[in-house]
């Protein structure tokens, strides 16, 4: 969420749309023109304006191949977000608001996981990385002769085949130094390498021990002209989405064990949750009640700037105070503050809502 504080600080109103934009039947252009109709009907009668409404059509009616969702905002005339999200969401989303409402990312978002994915022969890789602010590529390209070994025997047989030996070792440990570069410079926590067999092999006896550490090998995948990669993307995103899911899961039962000490790092329940968030002490917002945005809180043009009621925010010293939606302040103020945000099921969360603190 925090890649999103520069949003957060934009001048409202937005609309906020969360919606199935899936293009994978011969009618789809003609659904989505129809699904965005009453998308723009809705946005309009909660007040949005013209300009919005089209900076977001422009978006929505260019296709996204395949079953997926969409989240966007937009905020006079502008559009701020467009994300394409993994699947369709169980439930689509119109919302015209002073406040961008942005806690369904946290659940929909694709993972933002540092990770490198190496598809790799022996005559070199093609490397992508991906942290979260954009993807990073590289290609590697070895020396392509010899490459092969050949049947046969004798002195010149023999030179040959140390020659291919020497040349693929070669291409090896050139592949392996550009990963480890890449691996450096994201600090990537997931390495997923494939291609041939043969050369993952190689490159994996290159590598340092940092890549080995976090290192996965997915079968399927080649670097040949015309091959079907979609297995191994299938493969790739859903390690990435596992470790993810790990991630939040770790969160939840710091959470749990923080909560059983006397002087823990956890609080929960609205008015704890809103305080720590102004103060900037949240390092993991857990949210577990699809109810909260029935309940409001006070914020001032500083998203961090939360409190339970507006004499609280104005005896701080806040002139510009508005009483918002808590599902729309506590995630702008996650993201303005830099804290993770976890959607999930916390047994017994006071009002449905508690913080990780960062000390």
């Amino acid at each position: 969420m925090s890649s999103l504080g520069e949003l957060v600080r934009q001048r409202g109103p937005f609309a906020s749309v969360y919606l199935d934009a899936s293009h994978d039947t011969e009618d789809a252009a003609k659904a989505m023109e129809l699904r965005w109709r009453g998308v723009r009907e809705e946005l309009a009668g909660q007040g949005a304006d013209e300009a919005t409404l089209d900076a977001l059509e422009g978006a929505v009616l260019t296709p996204v191949s395949g079953k997926s969702g969409r989240a966007l905002i937009a905020a006079h005339g502008r559009l701020l977000l467009d994300r394409v999200l993994p699947r369709p969401p169980a439930t689509e989303t119109a919302r015209w608001s002073d406040l961008p409402h942005l806690l369904p990312l946290a659940t929909w978002m694709e993972p933002t996981v540092p990770h490198v994915v190496v598809l790799v022969d022996r005559a070199g890789a093609d490397l992508h990385g991906y942290d979260g602010r954009g993807e990073r590529t590289a290609e590697v390209r070895g020396e392509e002769h010899p490459l092969h070994k050949v049947g046969g025997g004798g002195w010149s047989h023999r030179r040959l085949q140390k020659a291919v030996e020497e040349t693929t070792k070669r291409n090896a440990t050139h592949v392996a130094e550009e990963i480890d570069r890449l691996v450096t410079r994201l600090n990537a926590r997931l390495l997923i390498l494939g291609g041939e067999v043969q050369a993952r092999a190689e490159v994996r006896e290159e590598l340092s021990p940092r890549c080995r550490d976090v290192l996965i090998e997915v079968e399927g995948a080649t670097l040949a002209e015309g091959a079907d990669d979609a297995a191994f993307d299938h493969a790739v995103q859903s390690l990435v989405a596992q470790y993810q899911f790990d991630l939040d899961n770790d969160v939840v039962e710091e959470f749990a064990a923080e909560s059983g000490r006397p002087d823990g790092r956890a609080v929960q329940g609205l008015a704890p949750v809103v305080e720590a968030l102004r103060e900037a002490k949240v390092a993991a917002l857990l949210v577990s009640d699809p109810a909260l945005g029935d309940r409001t809180v006070w914020s001032g043009d500083d998203p961090a700037q939360l409190a339970l009621r507006e004499n609280d925010l104005r005896g701080l010293g806040v002139e510009h105070v508005g009483e918002h939606r808590a599902d729309e302040a506590l995630g702008t103020a996650a993201a303005a503050t830099g804290a993770q945000v976890v959607v999930a099921e916390v047994a017994g969360l006071r009002e449905g809502v508690g913080a990780l603190l960062r000390y």
